[in-house]
C-alpha cells in the first residue's frame, strides 16, 4: 500500500514524525507536508504565485524532544512545500509521489478538530482534498490541555490503533475519516473508541485586545476549545468524555431536505 502522509502543523511538527513511525509498517509512506505551520487554513489553495518545493530529511531525535531522552525513531526523507495543506496533496498526487496512491493520512494535529472546527481545519482540509480525488483519507488530531505535556508517543500509538481499525472497516473512496484522540496529560488513557456525528454547536470566541498606540486596537483570537453546547452523542461530547472519536465526513454539502423544496418553488 502506498500512503501519502501530510499535516497542517508543518514538516518539522512532532505529530507528523511520530505518526510516520506509527504507520511505517503499513506500506510505502511518502511525506509531503507544509514548510511551516498552516493551522486553520481550511481548504485554501495557492494560485498566482510559484510554490517552493524542497527535499527534507528528518532528524533522528523527535523535534522538541529532550536529546538526553534518546528518543530515536526511524527517520524519513520527505518533501517540504511552501504552501497550504491542500496544496501538498494536490502537488503530491499530480507530481511528487508515484502513482497510484492508496491512502492519504493527515496529522497528528496538535489540537482537536471536532464540531465546527472541521470547517476551519487545515488537517481535515488536506484529507478532504484527497477525498475530492476519490482517495480514502484519514485526518488525525490530538486534543490538548497542557501544550507542554503532550505525550506524542502515546498519541501516535492510539492513532495507529485507530487507523488500523478504520482500514479493517467499510472505508470507501471520497470519504474522510476524522479521528480525534482525547487529552492524554498526566498519564490519562482513552476510555475507548466511539463513532459519533459532528457537533453543530458554535464555539465561544474570545479575543485579547491590545491598544496599538495610534488609537487603533489589535485583536488576537485566544479560543480555548469552548463550545456553547456539548450535545449528547456528538463527537465533542465523546471526546471531552475521554473517548477516541471517529466521524466519517463527506464533501457533498447539498441540503437534501431543502433542495426538493426549492425545486418545487422555482418550478
Amino acid at each position: 500500500m502506498r500512503i501519502l502522509l501530510t499535516n497542517d502543523d508543518g514538516i518539522e511538527a512532532p505529530g507528523l514524525h511520530v505518526l510516520y513511525k506509527a504507520i511505517a509498517d503499513l506500506g510505502e509512506v511518502h511525506v509531503v507536508a507544509p514548510q511551516k505551520v498552516q493551522s486553520a487554513t481550511s481548504h485554501a489553495v495557492t494560485f498566482h504565485r510559484p510554490i517552493r518545493v524542497a527535499s527534507y530529511t528528518s532528524p533522528q531525535i523527535l523535534p522538541g524532544a529532550d536529546p538526553r531522552d534518546g528518543e530515536e525513531f526511524t527517520g524519513f526523507t520527505g518533501t517540504s512545500v511552501g504552501a497550504r495543506p491542500a496544496d501538498c496533496v494536490k502537488l503530491a498526487i499530480a507530481n511528487l509521489v508515484p502513482q497510484p496512491i492508496d491512502l492519504v493520512i493527515s496529522g497528528i494535529n496538535a489540537g482537536a478538530n471536532v464540531g465546527v472546527n472541521v470547517i476551519y481545519s487545515g488537517t481535515v482540509g488536506a484529507a478532504r482534498e484527497a477525498a475530492f480525488m476519490g482517495l480514502p483519507a484519514i485526518a488525525v488530531s490530538q486534543h490538548v490541555d497542557d501544550w507542554n505535556a503532550i505525550r506524542w508517543e502515546a498519541s501516535a500509538r492510539y492513532a495507529g490503533e485507530a487507523i488500523r481499525r478504520v482500514l479493517d472497516g467499510p472505508m470507501t473512496p471520497h470519504t474522510v475519516m476524522n479521528i480525534n484522540i482525547p487529552v492524554l496529560d498526566g498519564g490519562a488513557e482513552p476510555k475507548g473508541m466511539k463513532a459519533a456525528p459532528i457537533s453543530t454547536s458554535s464555539m465561544v470566541d474570545k479575543y485579547e485586545i491590545t491598544p496599538a498606540g495610534d488609537g487603533s486596537f489589535h485583536y488576537e483570537c485566544c479560543n480555548e476549545m469552548t463550545f456553547r453546547n456539548r450535545e449528547p452523542g456528538t463527537d465533542v461530547a465523546a471526546l471531552f468524555d475521554g473517548y477516541i472519536t471517529l466521524t466519517p465526513l463527506q464533501h457533498d454539502v447539498t441540503d437534501p431536505v431543502q433542495l426538493p423544496r426549492w425545486c418545487e418553488h422555482i418550478g
